[in-house]
């Protein structure tokens, strides 16, 4: 444990759960924005990676009791998952896609560990600003997405919010462009919300579906890091359980508390603009740590 963190780990904890419950709801990774305040508390770049995944499990409690009328129409649903109805077809989507996630994003969790443990923590800021890069190419193009969309005002069966008109072809592209989450840096929603609106859903049906899917991947992108490669046992041990309990308890209540009124917000922010100066900020710390 870090000399910082054995002053501060309670605050360290309380600010990376403060950190997940908000943030999770906006188009910026979640999980990176984790890991970083956790770099700068003094945590190695691959534990404050892995903590930064482990701290979804707090905000899965949250999406799951905001998503509870979803969820129990899919859990109906399990009795004739190939029927026409809206709790069977949410079913199939989030199942495809949920798998799709798994086989893409299991891999770059992998990768992303082993080349955090192999490189300095200021290496590893520079690989998330570079990816954030990435994230605010995505969020810019979503939003201009957006603003067509407003601007044109289409009638037609996509803009409703019934059931969604999803193909089992549609779950799978929006499922492995989620996995695509799993490297630091890169905004979930902003990456499974782009391929549903260039489908043609609209933006209320894309962000419904977008956060439905997180009810599934908060629960695996916690529960990976506890089963590959013991990665979360050593991030837990590496702050202590006592930490990381406080971390999930503190993310938990702020999501549960804040995640109404961010996901409706969150149609109307622009954050393309905030995560390229994140990812900016990002660059610059990395660099200037470089050269000291």
């Amino acid at each position: 444990m870090s000399p910082l963190l054995g002053h501060v780990h309670w605050l360290t904890a309380v600010g990376t759960g403060l950190i997940q419950g908000v943030v999770e709801w906006l188009p910026v990774s979640s999980k990176t924005m984790s890991a970083l305040f956790l770099m700068a508390a003094g945590v190695s770049a691959r534990n404050a990676y892995t903590l930064g995944l482990l701290a979804n499990f707090g905000s899965f409690f949250a999406a799951l009791y905001y998503f509870r009328r979803e969820v129990g129409m899919m859990l109906r649903a399990l009795a004739h998952p190939l029927d026409a109805g809206e709790g069977a077809t949410l079913l199939r989507f989030v199942v495809l896609a949920t798998l799709a996630t798994g086989v893409v994003g299991l891999p770059l969790y992998v990768l992303m560990s082993r080349t955090f443990s192999a490189v300095g923590g200021s290496v590893a800021m520079l690989i998330i600003g570079v990816l954030l890069l990435g994230t605010a190419a995505i969020a810019r193009k979503k939003e201009r997405l957006l603003a067509a969309e407003q601007a044109q005002s289409l009638p037609g069966p996509t803009k409703e919010m019934g059931t969604p008109r999803i193909t089992p072809a549609a779950a799978l592209i929006v499922g492995a462009f989620q996995g695509v989450a799993a490297l630091p840096g890169i905004s979930r929603s902003a990456l499974t919300m782009t391929p549903m609106l260039w489908l043609g859903y609209s933006g209320d049906q894309a962000l419904r579906l977008s956060f439905l899917l997180d009810v599934p991947g908060l629960l695996g992108a916690g529960a990976v890091p506890m089963v590959v490669n013991h990665g979360g046992e050593l991030a837990i041990s590496a702050i202590g359980p006592g930490t990381a309990a406080i971390m999930l308890l503190v993310s938990a209540v702020v999501s549960l508390l804040t995640i109404d009124a961010i996901l409706k917000a969150s149609r109307r922010l622009p954050t393309s603009v905030v995560t390229l100066a994140i990812a900016v900020l990002t660059i610059a710390v990395a660099l200037v740590l470089m050269r000291v």
